[in-house]
C-alpha cells in the first residue's frame, strides 16, 4: 500500500479527492437520516428520506456512457461542486421553522442527482491511473483513509450531540454538521482541480463518436456475459436487505441506547472497515474469490441476527458485533468493487458499473420503502434486523451454488474479458 501511494503521484490526490468527497457526503448522508428522524420522529419520514437518496440512481445507466466518453475529471469537479453548494444551502437556511422536512426532502434529492454522476466518474477514473493488479490495494487504501478522517469526525460529532436527546440536534446543531461537510467538500473540490483523466486525451486523439444506445448495449452484452452479473446479483439483493435495515437502525439504537449511541456505534463500525481494508489484499490475492464473497456475506448474516438479540442487553457486546459485521461487509464490497473495475475492458468499466448501480438502485429504493413501512409494523423493530441477517445468510449460500462463481480464482489470476473469449474468468 505504502508503495503505490509513494510511487503514484495521480493515485495520490485521487486518494485526497476521495477521502474529503467520502466525508462531506458521508456525514450528510449519515445525519440527514438522524435528524429527519430525530425532528420528526415518523418512520416514513425516514423510509421517504433514504428513498430519495437512493431512487435517482435508478437513472444510472443513463450515466455509464458519458462518463466512459467524457472526461471523468471535468465531471467529478462540477458534481463536487454541486454538492458544496447543496450543503452550504442547507447549513444558512431555516429548515425547522419555516420550510421544514420538504425542504430537507429536496436537498436530498438534488445531492443525490449530483452523487449519481460523482461516483462513476471516480469508479471509471481508478482504473486509468493505476494498474490492473493494484486495483484491491488501491480501493482499500481508499477505504482506509476515509474510515480514519470519518473516525475522527465522529469523534467530534458526539462531543457535539452532547447527552444525545432530541433538543441536541436541532437548528445549531444541524447547521454545524451540515457546515462541516460543506467544508469537506470545498476540499475535495480544491482536490480535483489538480486532477487529470489519462484516457479523455486519448479519446480526443482517436476522435471516438459518442453513441448512447450503441456504448449502452456493449456494457450490457459484457455484463451478461460475465461472471460479475452473479457477484453484481449478490450485491444488489444484499443493498436491499441493507437499505431495510438502515432506515430503521436511527429507532432501533435511540430505543435501546439512545441517539448519541448511534455514533458511537457508526465508529465502531468504521473500526471494523479499517480492519477490513488491512485484510482484504490479503485474502483477494490468497483466496478464490467467489468463495471469499459468498462466506462473509453468510458470516455477515449470522453477526446481524445476533447483534439484533444482543444491542438490546448489552451495548459494550453489541460495540464488538458492529466491529465484526463491518469487517466483513467491506471485505465484500472493497472485493466486489474491484471486480467490477477489473473484469470489464477500461473504456467501459463506467458504463458496466452504473448498469450495476442502476438495479441496485431500484432495489434500494424498494428496500428503503419497504423499511419504513416494516419499521410502522412490526411490534418489536429488533425484527427487522433479525431479518436483514437471514436474508444476508441465504443470499451467500445462494452465490455458493453457482459454478462460474465458485470457479473465481484470486485477484491476482483474474484475466479480463479481451484475454478470455468467453467472458469468464480464466
Amino acid at each position: 500500500m505504502i508503495t503505490l501511494f509513494k510511487s503514484n503521484k495521480p493515485f495520490r490526490i485521487y486518494l485526497l479527492y476521495q477521502i474529503f468527497s467520502a466525508l462531506g457526503g458521508g456525514v450528510f448522508s449519515l445525519f440527514m437520516l438522524l435528524s429527519i428522524h430525530l425532528l420528526y420522529q415518523n418512520p416514513m419520514y425516514t423510509g421517504i428520506a433514504g428513498f430519495l437518496m437512493v431512487a435517482p440512481a435508478v437513472f444510472s445507466f443513463m450515466v455509464g456512457p458519458l462518463v466512459d466518453r467524457k472526461n471523468k475529471v471535468t465531471i467529478m469537479r462540477l458534481t463536487t461542486f454541486l454538492e458544496f453548494l447543496v450543503l452550504a444551502l442547507v447549513t444558512f437556511t431555516p429548515l425547522v421553522e419555516q420550510i421544514g422536512v420538504l425542504f430537507m426532502f429536496a436537498a436530498i434529492f438534488i445531492y443525490s442527482i449530483a452523487a449519481l454522476f460523482e461516483g462513476p466518474a471516480g469508479t471509471a477514473l481508478l482504473p486509468q491511473i493505476i494498474k490492473d493488479d493494484e486495483l484491491v490495494t488501491a480501493n482499500s487504501l481508499i477505504n482506509i483513509a476515509a474510515m480514519l478522517g470519518g473516525i475522527g469526525i465522529a469523534v467530534v460529532l458526539i462531543r457535539v450531540l452532547g447527552g444525545g436527546e432530541a433538543g441536541g440536534m436541532q437548528m445549531d446543531t444541524l447547521r454545524y454538521i451540515y457546515g462541516l461537510s460543506a467544508v469537506f467538500l470545498a476540499l475535495a473540490f480544491i482536490f480535483s482541480i489538480f486532477l487529470r483523466d489519462p484516457s479523455a486525451k486519448k479519446a480526443g486523439e482517436a476522435h471516438v463518436p459518442h453513441k448512447f444506445l450503441p456504448d449502452l448495449i456493449e456494457g450490457v452484452k459484457f455484463l451478461r456475459g460475465n461472471v460479475l452479473r452473479f457477484i453484481a446479483i449478490a450485491f444488489i439483493f444484499k443493498a436491499m436487505a441493507a437499505e431495510m435495515g438502515a432506515v430503521n437502525m436511527p429507532m432501533f439504537v435511540e430505543t435501546h441506547a439512545g441517539a448519541r449511541a448511534y455514533i458511537i456505534l457508526t465508529v465502531s463500525g468504521m473500526v471494523g472497515g479499517l480492519i477490513a481494508s488491512t485484510l482484504a489484499v490479503t485474502l483477494g490475492n490468497r483466496f478464490k474469490l467467489g468463495y471469499l464473497l459468498a462466506i462473509v456475506l453468510v458470516v455477515s448474516g449470522i453477526i446481524r441476527v445476533v447483534f439484533a438479540n444482543v444491542l438490546p442487553v448489552n451495548f459494550y457486546a453489541s460495540l464488538l458485533l458492529v466491529v465484526s459485521f463491518s469487517a466483513v461487509m467491506n471485505i465484500f464490497n472493497i472485493v466486489s468493487n474491484a471486480l467490477e473495475q477489473r473484469l470489464p475492458p477500461k473504456d467501459t468499466v463506467g458504463r458496466v458499473s452504473t448498469l450495476i448501480t442502476t438495479f441496485a438502485a431500484l432495489f434500494l429504493a424498494l428496500g428503503a420503502l419497504a423499511g419504513g413501512v416494516i419499521g410502522r409494523m412490526v411490534v418489536v423493530i429488533d425484527h427487522v434486523f433479525v431479518y436483514q441477517g437471514i436474508a444476508y445468510t441465504v443470499i451467500g449460500v445462494v452465490l455458493l451454488l453457482v459454478p462460474t462463481v465458485r470457479k473465481l480464482p484470486p485477484m491476482v489470476g483474474l484475466e479480463k474479458k479481451e484475454d478470455n473469449e468467453n467472458g469468464e474468468p480464466g
